[in-house]
């Protein structure tokens, strides 16, 4: 080979480095979805890898907050956790909050199983928006329940060492014995039926309405969990980097409101100006989507109608 071609072949290969340096560290945020035993967890850890962003799991946030004798919240979130309740969402966005500014975040955040609900969702994006941040791709891990139950009802584990087998897709020599000891193997404890049929009922209810939330926002997309490994991170990749550099993300609420009278803003819409007891009080609304026929001064009149109706009832009760 001749030193100019050599020359140009070094540059190509410094070219190339170059480009997937900036790939890796131009900085993503991911939110993952997927049901216990789809892939997620593994699939979140080599995400995170290769985009050398922080993996946040409010599990771990909540965990360590716990730890923090000193800390009053973290003294309601251990009382919270030891009595088996669920610590306040507000509380977890504070949390999620503060690890954000953390150094490893700088790049770009991955979310493992966060949120879970609709609610959760709305207040993780409106702290986004405080931030000037907003999710780039939330990518859905699906698989059919019938596949779940196989992978996670089969799986086994020797303790001592951590070594897993799978008695239908990787099994041991010696029916339920470890290859290398020869040692018993076990089931996680929570490993069976009636545990896994529960929680999957919890993670369709919370999550159909959840992967709705992010399809308004164009933002979301499934992929068949049940490829291999390897293949399921290349289709990720694929996902994120069209994702992130044609970004598609759209605002539910963004768009002006329109009827057959008159156009009106978002913000005209959500707000209402009421007089009472001399005071203007300011009474934010749901917007009324797409066309109606009603005009618009109809809807405040009826709307200033039911308010009234309500404070005179609230006041007459001593409420107000």
């Amino acid at each position: 080979m001749s030193s100019k071609a050599a020359s140009k072949q070094q540059q190509q290969t410094k070219t190339s480095s170059t480009s997937n340096d900036e790939n890796q560290t131009k900085g993503v945020s991911i939110v993952l979805i997927g049901a216990p035993g789809s892939g997620k967890g593994t699939q979140g850890s080599k995400l995170h890898e290769h985009y050398k962003i922080c993996q946040i799991s409010t599990g771990d946030l909540l965990r360590h907050a716990t730890k923090d004798k000193e800390s009053d919240v973290g003294k309601q979130i251990k009382k919270t956790m030891d009595s088996g309740g669920l610590v306040d969402d507000n509380i977890v966005m504070k949390l999620i909050n503060l690890n954000l500014d953390k150094p490893e975040c700088k790049n770009g955040f991955l979310f493992d199983g966060f949120p879970r609900t609709i609610y959760q969702g709305e207040q993780l994006e409106e702290l986004l928006e405080s931030r000037r941040q907003r999710i780039d791709a939330v990518i859905e891990y699906g698989i059919e329940d019938d596949i779940l139950k196989r992978r996670i009802l089969g799986r086994l584990i020797h303790k001592p060492s951590g070594r897993t087998y799978h008695e239908e897709f990787n099994p041991p020599k010696e029916n339920m014995k470890d290859d290398v000891t020869g040692e018993q193997l076990d089931r996680r404890s929570d490993d069976t039926t009636e545990t896994l049929n529960a929680r999957l009922s919890t993670y369709h209810k919370q999550t159909t309405p959840l992967i709705d939330f992010y399809q308004q926002r164009n933002i979301h997309k499934r992929i068949d969990a049940t490829k291999s490994v390897k293949d399921v991170y290349k289709e990720s990749l694929n996902v994120i980097e069209h994702l992130r550099n044609h970004p598609t993300y759209k605002p539910v609420n963004a768009s002006p409101l329109a009827d057959h009278t008159t156009t009106a803003t978002l913000d005209n819409q959500l707000e209402t100006k009421i007089k009472h007891d001399n005071n203007f009080v300011n009474v934010k609304t749901q917007p009324i989507s797409g066309k109606s026929n009603i005009p618009v001064d109809d809807l405040n009149k009826d709307f200033l109608l039911i308010y009234k109706s309500v404070t005179s009832v609230l006041r007459d009760r001593g409420l107000i």
